[in-house]
């Protein structure tokens, strides 16, 4: 209902932007439809922690995530929330495939967004081939993420998986040095995005500090020290590690054991899938402290 935010009334130039620069869907829409869509479209910002759509509502508004990161979120019958995935840029909010919202979008992080009625939009998608192809592949691409990030989480412990979380935030270009990552999820939100408890995710992020993977020197900041180690653990594999530290199977180890190790390069993005949002360096897949 959009009932959490700040909206414009007017056709927004910033929505105009985006479709002219084939952003998201507008990637294969023809400029006719591209501009067809910018003069339908408002702009709606919204605080981290508020409502976007409400599941169980009226599925009447689409929008396009601008920035920010949303949670999709899953309300059972006993009144638990879980969140299902995390959308970033680029990525479709909400659903035109049924008459209510079968999920919940829910800001992660302060979103901005442009936005239209279902009816609008269903008219541009009837007048425009383009505009509709545009919508099916942007679609198609956000559900080839939320799958391969299903299929990540699959088979993997709870070391693991925090482990991968961390791992595909890094940007691929980091170079050599250590990599920031700011971190605006609660820990709540994250321990529910990889399928533990709050106090589960805390001990295994502690575990992986031990492991000289990453350094917490704030609540909301992760330092990645070691990728080589992050991605080892994150495999479930033996890595080279200092001596007195713990391996990924939580065995202590040392270098001068003699003992061979695995050995772990540097993988492409497609070794391990990544979490539905962007990846970069990213305020959008992280977590601040638990108030």
């Amino acid at each position: 209902m959009l009932a959490d935010s700040r909206t414009t009334s007017e056709t927004s130039t910033v929505c105009r932007e985006y479709a002219e620069r084939g952003f998201s869907l507008c990637k294969v829409a023809d400029k006719s439809a591209a501009r067809a869509l910018a003069s339908q479209t408002r702009v709606a910002r919204f605080a981290g922690g508020s409502t976007i759509f409400a599941q169980g509502e009226p599925a009447d508004r689409i929008g396009i995530l601008t920035s920010g990161t949303v949670k999709v979120v899953d309300l059972t019958e006993n009144g638990v929330a879980h969140i299902l995935s995390l959308l970033s840029a680029g990525d479709i909010i909400g659903d035109i495939g049924s008459p209510e919202n079968q999920l919940g979008w829910e800001a992660a992080t302060d979103v901005m967004m442009c936005w239209l009625t279902r009816a609008s939009f269903e008219r541009l998608l009837a007048d425009h081939a383009s505009l509709q192809k545009g919508y099916l592949a942007a679609i198609v691409r956000q559900l080839e993420k939320e799958r391969l990030w299903t299929s990540s989480m699959r088979s993997r412990g709870t070391l693991q998986r925090v482990a991968s979380w961390l791992f595909v935030q890094v940007p691929p270009d980091r170079g050599l040095t250590e990599t920031l990552l700011p971190l605006s999820l609660s820990r709540r939100d994250i321990a529910s995005l990889l399928d533990m408890s709050p106090e589960t995710l805390c001990r295994v992020l502690h575990t992986i500090i031990g492991m000289g993977a990453i350094r917490m020197p704030t609540p909301d900041l992760v330092v990645v020290q070691s990728c080589h180690n992050l991605l080892a653990i994150a495999k479930g594999v033996r890595s080279p590690l200092p001596d007195g530290m713990v391996d990924a199977t939580g065995v202590n180890k040392s270098r001068s054991s003699g003992q061979t190790v695995a050995k772990i390069n540097r993988p492409s993005r497609g070794q391990i899938h990544g979490s539905p949002g962007a990846p970069s360096v990213v305020r959008a897949s992280g977590m601040r402290p638990q108030r």
